[in-house]
């Protein structure tokens, strides 16, 4: 019995012995793969680079970059460079590529602050506003909106400065007169008799020369 009882302890010291031995090389093996290679960062994927149609740069990360309708593709530092330039630039508002559709603002409108929006907003409407009147006051200069332009009781167009409230005439341009005639300097005077000479005529609507180049004399608008 006793030499049962040993073989029988042996036995089971060795099978715990094997057990252990083999629970532990498992616990091993799942901590190696667990910190081993499968935690290695995984090496990222270059971007796909395309070619800006203003710059020419052929290095341009695709999500820096704007698809437009035309096709091309614009950078975002040359879309950036186009909007600014258009708050100066009447010919450039607003901003478009080699087709007359105009960019679209999703493109932009998380390149600029709110300030700049306000600004291009504001611009926008001027410059696509058809015969635009300023400020005639030397400091002032400001853009008149249409819906500071009224009819007075006589009938004349006026505008109001929304900045200084300076009366301007419609036709001339000028500060308000109150004769139906505009006053004329020399240096107008002069042009007006050369413009008879030449046989120019005033546009009825923005009072601005032209020249006949063919056709007939009857302007229409």
């Amino acid at each position: 019995l006793s030499s049962v009882k040993k073989s029988h302890t042996t036995g089971g010291s060795h099978l715990a012995s094997s057990h252990s031995l083999s629970s532990s090389t498992k616990r091993s093996t799942f901590f190696g793969n667990f910190f081993g290679s499968s935690l290695q960062p995984p090496v990222p994927e270059k971007p796909r680079l395309v070619s800006c149609v203003v710059c020419m740069d052929e290095e341009r990360p695709v999500h820096r970059t704007a698809k437009l309708k035309c096709g091309h593709r614009m950078c975002y530092p040359c879309l950036k460079r186009n909007f600014k330039l258009s708050i100066t630039d009447p010919q450039n508002m607003p901003p478009k590529c080699c087709t007359a559709d105009h960019i679209p603002l999703k493109h932009v409108e998380h390149l600029f602050d709110t300030a700049f929006k306000q600004t291009w907003n504001r611009k926008l409407a001027e410059y696509t506003t058809r015969n635009r009147i300023y400020c005639p006051s030397r400091n002032c200069g400001e853009w008149i909106r249409p819906e500071d332009i009224r009819r007075g009781e006589d009938g004349r167009k006026y505008g109001r400065c929304s900045r200084c409230k300076t009366k301007v005439c419609y036709v001339c341009h000028g500060r308000w007169h109150y004769s139906r005639e505009c006053p004329r300097d020399d240096e107008t005077n002069q042009f007006l008799e050369q413009a008879k000479r030449e046989g120019w005529q005033r546009c009825h609507r923005c009072k601005h020369m032209v020249e006949l180049q063919e056709g007939c004399n009857h302007m229409t608008w």
